[in-house]
């Protein structure tokens, strides 16, 4: 068993990058074909909305919904990229195009940091992964911000968790997280937590991120917030959508798998009598969400909890009826389901193989994800990029569990030095473990 370990190790890390490769250019090529299939059909209402405000970024040179009155209902980080696109000729088959080149950076981006922190197995079983888990596909098949959105975060945590950093790497981390941040705006919570992790467990870089990155950050979102401000006379933070989201996922109507479906008719009836403006109806909207949560409190608290559980559901119930299908669940229960298991696996068993400190900080993300997003309510499409973090971890349990059974020993039973013992007698990069 020995020598087919040191056979499998071999083979990999000789063709480490044309395993790649072959992936990424898999990837890309079924994309494009799945774009041309698609054609110009936009299925999603909040696709059309994203590629109008590209669209009249360019023709009227304004953020807007109508080419009239400016707004600032959704994030601006996504319909920028669409537009500098846009103003070159790129039609929606193209637009599709780059989300599946975006999707390909990714799978790059993940191999990389797993080759970085872990060794090459993993980096090849994660690529793998991400074609193993479909629904990543066919969300690159749609104008959704959320894969350039995974290709932001993972190159923010490849460059923050590189062992060499220099002062123009937290530079970059600052921009990156910034346009981040105004592309998805629960990526500020991770910002903080980035924030939070770095300065108690690598205190060796925590000044520079303290006083570079995370001030960048902000600067950048303070940009667009000062455009809000000088547009609608009121502060917007980034985006004029967060009462909805929060009134959404907390009033009397909300289930935990609702999402936007839930019933809030009567809020936007009451907001339209007041003649409230986008902003106005904004604050209206908060303002019910935290009054209803303040009356109902064992209520809310139930329902965080449950929209926490959902989170993790394999499927949800959708506004578009006709992109439902039994088929597309049974998909998504099969291959998230057994990611999920293996996920919660790797948690149970960490006191048998002891996590590095990066597979820490990769959980706590995923599991702080889901916190942040039961706040508002959760979605699938809400969690596709910290899916790839999922995806990590998995590949590394995978790749111990590979290892540990080449290498004759138990991994249930032996001792919890082992994962190292292995890791040391190869050609793997031995990782500190962190003790939890």
């Amino acid at each position: 068993m020995q020598k087919i370990r040191d056979q499998l190790f071999s083979f990999i890390e000789r063709k480490n990058k044309i395993i790649l490769s072959f992936i990424i250019v898999s990837v890309v090529l079924s994309g494009i074909v799945y774009s041309l299939t698609l054609a110009d059909k936009l299925r999603y209402a909040d696709e059309k909305a994203y590629f109008s405000l590209a669209r009249n970024i360019i023709s009227v040179h304004q953020y807007s919904l109508d080419r009239k009155q400016p707004t600032a209902y959704r994030p601006p980080g996504y319909p920028l990229i669409l537009s500098l696109f846009v103003i070159l000729g790129a039609n929606i088959v193209h637009l599709r195009i780059l989300n599946f080149v975006a999707l390909g950076s990714c799978t790059y981006l993940l191999h990389k940091i797993l080759m970085e922190q872990s060794c090459p197995l993993a980096g090849i079983i994660a690529a793998l992964l991400v074609i193993c888990y479909p629904v990543l596909f066919y969300t690159a098949g749609t104008l959704y911000p959320q894969t350039i959105g995974s290709f932001l975060f993972l190159l923010i945590v490849f460059l923050l968790t590189k062992k060499t950093k220099s002062y123009r790497t937290f530079i970059l981390c600052g921009f990156l997280f910034g346009y981040l941040v105004l592309t998805i705006p629960i990526f500020l919570f991770i910002l903080v937590l980035f924030g939070i992790w770095f300065y108690f467990f690598e205190r060796s870089i925590r000044a520079k991120l303290t006083l570079i990155t995370i001030p960048i950050a902000f600067s950048l979102i303070g940009v667009w917030s000062a455009r809000n401000y000088a547009v609608f006379k009121s502060f917007v933070f980034v985006s004029s959508n967060s009462g909805f989201m929060l009134l959404t996922g907390n009033s009397e109507n909300t289930t935990p798998n609702a999402g936007p479906t839930v019933d809030i008719s009567k809020y936007a009836a009451e907001a339209t009598q007041l003649q409230l403006n986008e902003v106005e109806r904004d604050t209206y909207y908060r303002s019910k969400a935290i009054e209803w949560v303040l009356n109902h409190k064992v209520k809310a608290l139930k329902l965080f909890c449950l929209k926490f559980l959902n989170y993790f559901n394999y499927r949800n119930t959708l506004a578009t009826k006709s992109e439902a299908s039994v088929a597309k669940d049974i998909l998504m229960l099969v291959t998230y389901g057994a990611l999920l298991l293996l996920f919660v696996s790797r948690i149970l068993l960490m006191g048998r193989l002891k996590p590095s400190a990066f597979e820490v900080l990769l959980i706590l993300l995923y599991v702080s994800s889901a916190l942040f997003y039961a706040i508002f309510f959760p979605r699938i499409r809400y969690r596709l990029p910290f899916d790839f973090l999922l995806l990590a971890v998995v590949a590394m349990f995978l790749q111990d569990i590979l290892d540990i059974w080449l290498a004759g020993h138990n991994a249930l039973s032996g001792p919890s030095s082992h994962r190292n013992e292995v890791r040391t007698s190869g050609p793997i990069r031995p990782i500190e473990p962190i003790y939890v």
